[in-house]
């Protein structure tokens, strides 16, 4: 231990008890070294938050919810490994989509709905375009990537897309980032889905037909990481303040005064709540310009739960897109060991926000509105539980699922938001190179960034 920080210093004070906070914690001490880990919040797991339905009848997922056993195999190997129980996601039955003029449009489940004016076929080559774009992407160095001085839109209307398919790619942006195609830059996008491994892959019906959900809640997996840390490790209601680097090592200011010494820290959460803590000595110009530039999406999550199952009835599977709103796509999240029937909806991006400025009884007149006339059941209008999470008022989550950004700065800067700055290091689902925005992502990063800091504490690295 440095002879200038005091005996009772940790060596990494890890910020942020999210899956990146927490697989950090955990890497790191499998190599042998001690960690404090300081969450805001006064529960663990960020994005992963699971409740219990009123009735005791399962668990509802308010964030991140599911995992793939074939292209996510950290998160879903960490969740065997922790005895976790999974549910099949529900994709029998057909589709919806809900068009600009309101009309519905009944389609097989992953599969492309007919448009008007044969705009379906312009969506298909749309669709063939982004995956060539992402097919030229390495992930490694994607601030080097094209595209980065338009937005999304710009480059969809200069590509031949009329309204219809620029109301598709908005449902896309909506569902995948919370914000519009006049928000986000072309670039950002592409590397966002090729980080997933392309746009056709996550649109796929085949693939989205292989996810599952944790019986008890994906919180459980934060919960089990936690477990295997030693007693004392993690901090609840701990929010920080200031960094100060000093020789050898730093101080953690928390709100409350609490100080907590290291040789090293990480910081665990998303970048547009980097401005929350002052960092002493200032963050790099690059990087302090490229984390406040960065944007999390308006996002809520609804559920509405019934006592019977109305829409496979009529041979519907639950999922829906809708180029209205308020919710941009739905989707049957029900765990049928329970005669309980959920239906998520993801509302977000401008609707969502428009949607979120209504008064709450309103605001649930609204959603169950446009579920019974997504689905053809006054069914939808008497839920036996009606659950809303507002992940964009959240003090410290400030939107979801993951920071964006807008023209310029990705190829300007964005090559920022992995470096350390002296003795603080930086994860996220975000800084992930494969599966932004995702648990496997937050998994990876802090994986990587354990392993990062554990260089430098062996030295390896200047």
């Amino acid at each position: 231990m440095p002879e200038d920080l005091p005996e009772s210093a940790t060596d990494v004070v890890i910020i942020g008890a999210g899956l990146s906070g927490l697989q950090a914690a955990r890497s790191l001490q499998d190599a042998g070294f001690t960690v404090v880990l300081l969450e805001a919040r006064s529960r663990i797991g960020g994005k992963t938050w699971s409740i219990v339905h009123q009735d005791g009848s399962g668990v509802a997922d308010l964030g991140a919810e599911w995992l793939n056993d074939i292209t996510q195999p950290h998160v879903y190997q960490l969740a065997q490994k922790l005895g976790l129980q999974f549910v099949e996601v529900k994709v029998k039955g057909d589709a919806v989509l809900q068009g600009l003029d309101n009309i519905l449009i009944r389609h097989s489940y992953g599969e492309q709905a007919p448009l008007p004016d044969s705009e379906d076929e312009v969506v298909k080559q749309m669709k063939i375009l982004f995956e060539e774009e992402c097919s030229k992407i390495d992930l490694e160095e994607c601030h080097h990537c094209q595209h980065d001085e338009v937005t999304l839109e710009d480059f969809v209307r200069s590509r031949g897309g009329g309204p219809a398919t620029l109301a598709t790619v908005a449902v896309w942006t909506r569902v995948m980032l919370g914000c519009e195609p006049t928000e986000l830059s072309a670039a950002y996008f592409f590397v966002y889905c090729k980080s997933q491994g392309g746009l056709m892959k996550m649109r796929s019906g085949q693939v989205q037909g292989r996810y599952g959900t944790i019986k008890t809640g994906t919180q459980s997996i934060a919960e089990g990481l936690a477990a295997t840390l030693s007693p004392g490790s993690v901090r609840l209601a701990t929010a920080v303040k200031s960094i100060v680097q000093i020789e050898g090592g730093l101080e953690v200011h928390g709100t409350d005064g609490q100080l907590f010494h290291g040789r090293k820290a990480i910081v665990a959460f998303s970048t547009p709540l980097y401005k929350k803590i002052s960092f002493d000595p200032p963050l790099p110009t690059e990087k302090a310009l490229f984390t406040s530039s960065t944007r999390l999406g308006y996002y809520t999550k609804v559920m509405a739960v019934c006592n019977k199952p109305w829409r496979r009835a009529n041979g519907l599977s639950g999922a829906s897109q809708s180029f209205v709103g308020p919710a941009a796509a739905t989707r049957d999240t029900s765990d049928d060991a329970y005669p309980r029937y959920r239906l998520t909806s993801f509302i977000a991006g401008r609707p969502g926000e428009t949607w979120s400025q209504l008064p709450p009884a309103e605001r649930k007149a609204a959603v169950l509105t446009q579920l019974a006339h997504l689905f053809g059941s006054n069914d939808a209008d008497h839920p036996i539980e009606y659950i809303e999470q507002h992940w964009s008022s959240e003090e410290w989550s400030l939107g979801c699922p993951c920071p964006y950004t807008s023209p310029g700065m990705l190829t300007g800067v964005g090559e920022s938001i992995s470096e350390p700055h002296g003795h603080v290091h930086f994860v996220g689902t975000e800084t992930a190179v494969e599966w932004k925005g995702y648990m496997e992502g937050a998994l990876t990063s802090g994986i990587r960034g354990a392993n990062e800091v554990v260089s430098h504490l062996k030295g390896v690295v200047a």
